[in-house]
């Protein structure tokens, strides 16, 4: 009985695979899929194992006085140096830094546009929904070149003047013009429009014979806003 059941469900197995295999656009989708899964997995392959090689003429060469060979000196030399504060710890620490505070500015942005586009009476809201999608469209370096143009001064950053600095005389601080700070605003309105394609969706798909209940309950906007809306 256990046997004719087996032989059934692979029966059933074979044949499904037949008659995948059948339709030319899954074929395709195949190959396409390994062909992409060797070129990602691949280098990361080899990137790995050539961190646990001695590479002549290099620290790790130095620290186990071989030539060659598979060793685990170079994580201990990154986690344990003196210098892995400097070429790990504090390196980790600001990009953490950098990304918590780019998705909070993004969430920030994308989210409070997407509920002025989707859930008020804002005029020219298609028109500003096409336009905020641009910077998701844009490089990034592009809108560092228009950070730096904006608030770059001579007598701050020792570069030429910005925008504010040659019209009205305004010099911006340091931390405004260079460091975490600018990087992370620069990143955060890029992917803005990410934020507001996500948070816009879900807005739009609300019910909203709940606020308009609330609102003929003459229920204060803000209360409306963050009782019901959020």
């Amino acid at each position: 009985m256990d046997t004719t059941i087996s032989k059934k469900r692979n029966a059933i197995f074979f044949n499904k695979i037949k008659t995948y295999f059948t339709q030319p656009f899954n074929v395709i989708l195949l190959i396409f899929g390994i062909l992409c899964t060797i070129a990602t997995v691949s280098p990361i392959v080899a990137i790995i194992r050539d961190t646990f090689e001695i590479h002549p003429g290099t620290i790790d060469q130095h620290l186990t006085g071989q030539t060659s060979g598979l060793t685990l000196i170079n994580y201990i030399d990154l986690f344990t140096s003196n210098l892995a504060k400097t070429n790990l710890w504090t390196p980790m620490g600001n990009t953490l830094a950098l990304a918590i505070l780019t998705c909070i500015i993004s969430i920030l942005f994308g989210g409070v546009f997407a509920f002025l586009v989707t859930r008020t009476n804002m005029k020219c809201r298609k028109y500003l929904s096409s336009i905020f999608i641009f910077p998701y469209i844009m490089p990034q370096w592009t809108l560092a070149v228009v950070w730096q143009h904006l608030f770059n001064s001579n007598a701050i950053t020792g570069t030429s003047n910005g925008l504010l600095a040659s019209l009205f005389g305004i010099n911006m601080p340091l931390w405004w013009c260079v460091g975490l700070f600018p990087c992370a605003m620069v990143l955060g309105l890029h992917y803005a429009p990410f934020a507001y394609i996500l948070i816009g969706g879900i807005f739009k798909n609300m019910d909203a014979n709940l606020e308009e209940a609330a609102t003929i309950l003459n229920t204060p906007p803000h209360k409306i806003l963050t009782r019901i809306t959020i």
